[in-house]
């Protein structure tokens, strides 16, 4: 495991935010889960209790991503068929884009969402493809998802955040040094919080946290962490996050982990153009395929 998380460090990065607490939908949720017996349908109405989180849910779950050979027509359907934990682990991140991003609709805010649901659903692609299995593939898309939602905290404390971070990231300045100078803050501390206070695995977490520092989770000896870390990076290069948030291109900052990230995913580059053909086949667009 990396090391220890550095609790100094995130109570400064904490400083002026306030962490959003696990929804209380999830909470009950949750608790019908630890039940002996957990009812389908206790769950379905629980979930269907909100209209939005219901339809973007099965939105999600009807996306070319999940490849799906049958429409998904209702919440029973989609627990039924994806299985509860499943179903529990896609609304957990659907709950965090209504919570997070609170009616906002500006320009950033869209495409941050809709860059977390390419990431996300990269990462759970290329975990298929890599044939990981379900567990593993469900974890890569909710660090897909999570990863950066700490940034929508800042956003919404700062609303110069992305023109800042164009300008530091186009002078090939990292998102710690940023962070750190213009908002005293850090996204991966924040979205460790959320990810804390929302119950995900410790595993999770922990990619959040250092998902801006290869040189830690490259080397961890904790080998899931490390190939949950390779998984999102390789994630994040094959959708081009970097360019689609901020309009300024990351290929420095692959070319510097791109040898290790594909040997710990035991790849070589000849492997990204078939990679890429495999994640347009299941709707998502990628630097191969535009």
């Amino acid at each position: 495991m990396v090391k220890p998380i550095d609790m100094k460090a995130v109570e400064q990065a904490l400083t002026g935010f306030t962490i959003p607490p696990q929804p209380e939908v999830l909470l009950r949720i949750k608790q019908e889960l630890e039940r002996e017996d957990p009812d389908i349908n206790t769950i379905a109405t629980l979930i269907n209790m909100d209209i939005g989180i219901a339809g973007f849910t099965l939105k999600v779950v009807n996306s070319a991503y999940f490849g799906l050979r049958r429409k998904i027509s209702s919440i029973e359907h989609a627990c039924k068929f994806l299985g509860l934990n499943r179903v529990v682990k896609l609304v957990s991140s659907v709950v965090l884009r209504f919570t997070l991003s609170d009616g906002q609709s500006d320009p950033f805010t869209l495409r941050q969402w809709n860059s977390a649901m390419d990431v996300g659903s990269a990462a759970m692609l290329i975990a298929q493809h890599l044939r990981l299995g379900s567990e593993c593939a469900d974890d890569c898309y909710s660090i897909g998802l999570f990863h950066n939602a700490g940034m929508a905290l800042i956003h919404a404390q700062f609303p110069d955040y992305p023109k800042v971070l164009t300008v530091g990231l186009s002078k090939e300045m990292t998102f710690a040094d940023i962070e750190q100078r213009f908002f005293n803050t850090s996204h991966e501390m924040l979205g460790f919080m959320i990810a804390q206070s929302w119950g995900l695995a410790a595993e999770i977490s922990n990619v959040i946290a250092y998902h801006h520092q290869p040189e830690l989770m490259l080397h961890t000896t904790d080998l899931y962490e490390k190939r949950l870390f390779a998984i999102l990076k390789l994630a994040e290069h094959m959708v081009g996050e970097q360019t689609s948030l901020f309009g300024v291109s990351d290929d420095s900052s692959w070319d510097a982990i791109a040898d290790l990230v594909l040997d710990t995913l035991e790849l070589d580059e000849m492997h990204l153009l078939d990679l890429g053909d495999f994640l347009l086949e299941n709707g998502v667009e990628n630097q191969f395929h535009r």
